[in-house]
């Protein structure tokens, strides 16, 4: 059981620091503004972007549960977005992300909290690969050389003629995904209070 409770903390590891990440984007969401004002095309057009990015971000993370859901320390899933990327959930949490922090009108914010959202996961990966290493010795590392770590390769695909689905654990993460939505509508809120603020902005982005 070792290595389950290892997994379990480096998953609290990632929403620590996750939750310090959000912490800094808060800061530069207080302190900068987007080039392109409200209601600028460009602007509408940055975040109606993001809200459909979310979407695909929600339901691609449910999709992934289907396929792993109370499965991670009993087999080694190597099927449906499996077979295409090692870490389909946290390629969909980024795109979230990226639609998430479009919602502040900026395409280089988005880009930026998007690529910090897969620099943390990439060192959340690290240590769940030792320990699957471990767990499934030989055919994790036969699965580590076929398939890329986070870019999906669509060539790759191999699909399962029947699946046994977790609802209750598939719910559950399309629950969880959804506040991403939530975050997206927290962002307007923290502009609000932003645009309050006597101080003007350090910093100006695209």
């Amino acid at each position: 059981m070792p290595i389950s409770f290892d997994l379990v903390r480096q998953q609290w590891q990632r929403k620590l620091i996750i939750v310090a990440a959000v912490a800094i984007g808060l800061g530069v969401i207080m302190g900068s503004r987007p080039i392109s004002s409200e209601g600028n095309f460009l602007h509408e057009a940055v975040e109606r972007s993001g809200v459909f990015l979310i979407l695909i971000g929600i339901l691609g993370r449910t999709w992934c549960s289907m396929y792993i859901s109370g499965r991670k320390l009993v087999s080694l899933v190597t099927l449906g977005p499996y077979s295409i990327s090692r870490n389909p959930l946290y390629v969909f949490s980024s795109i979230a992300a990226f639609g998430v922090a479009a919602q502040f009108g900026s395409i280089v914010f988005a880009a930026i909290c998007a690529a910090a959202c897969l620099a943390i996961f990439r060192l959340v990966v690290t240590h769940e690969e030792d320990a699957l290493t471990q767990l499934f010795p030989g055919e994790f590392q036969a699965y580590q050389a076929r398939v890329p770590r986070f870019l999906p390769d669509p060539w790759l695909w191999r699909d399962a003629e029947t699946l046994l689905v977790r609802p209750d654990r598939v719910q559950r993460t399309f629950w969880d995904a959804t506040l991403f939505l939530v975050a997206a509508g927290a962002m307007k809120g923290v502009e609000a209070v932003r645009d309050t603020l006597p101080v003007g902005p350090f910093l100006h982005l695209y």
